[in-house]
């Protein structure tokens, strides 16, 4: 496994480790620039105590590191604010999945549950997603949910988004509630 570092101040020298699980890593590289960084702390996406790793186009979403956790944009793009509401805390917990192994289309059905879950059914528990859902990989070590039923509980679900997976960035473990609780590597053979 080979480590990159790269200077972020002089008294801190993060370490990354490949994990090599993307098929077409030089498609996935980082576009989520210091603005957008920027744009995302003015939407209090974060706690604002929270470090945010500057942009770098050398880092990968696959790497992993005891220091840092990789987020994808679009949880954010699509109004979820961390620390995530508990309903979807939970199934992290109960899988082992890392949040950067999660599809797009996932944090959509996860957003419409815990409104659902806050507005209508305060019983809804995360146990309850496989009555609709199952959650299945999609190579690379990433997954996404498939409906169980012929007429999906949320429509529009695995709509596309361009480039998302080129929209990431790294937030320091230590500077975020439950962070160093959160899965330094990607899980690679399934528990769910």
């Amino acid at each position: 496994m080979a480590t990159r570092t790269r200077s972020q101040t002089a008294d801190s020298v993060p370490t990354f480790h490949e994990q090599n699980l993307l098929k077409e890593p030089s498609k996935e590289v980082c576009s989520f620039d210091n603005a957008d960084i920027a744009a995302l702390r003015t939407c209090s996406a974060f706690p604002t105590e929270a470090i945010i790793r500057p942009f770098d186009r050398e880092v990968r979403s696959d790497f992993c590191s005891d220091d840092w956790v990789c987020f994808f944009a679009y949880p954010f793009s699509i109004g979820l604010r961390y620390p995530f509401p508990a309903f979807i805390y939970r199934f992290f917990y109960l899988t082992g999945l890392s949040y950067a192994q999660i599809m797009h289309m996932v944090w959509r059905v996860f957003v419409t549950l815990d409104q659902t879950k806050t507005r209508h059914l305060p019983d809804l528990c995360i146990k309850d997603l496989p009555i609709a859902y199952r959650v299945r990989s999609h190579g690379c070590s990433r997954f996404l949910h498939f409906s169980t039923s012929k007429n999906p509980l949320i429509l529009k679900d695995t709509k596309n988004e361009d480039d998302w997976r080129r929209k990431f960035f790294f937030v320091k473990r230590d500077s975020i509630d439950k962070g160093l609780d959160l899965p330094k590597k990607w899980l690679t053979s399934s528990r769910i």
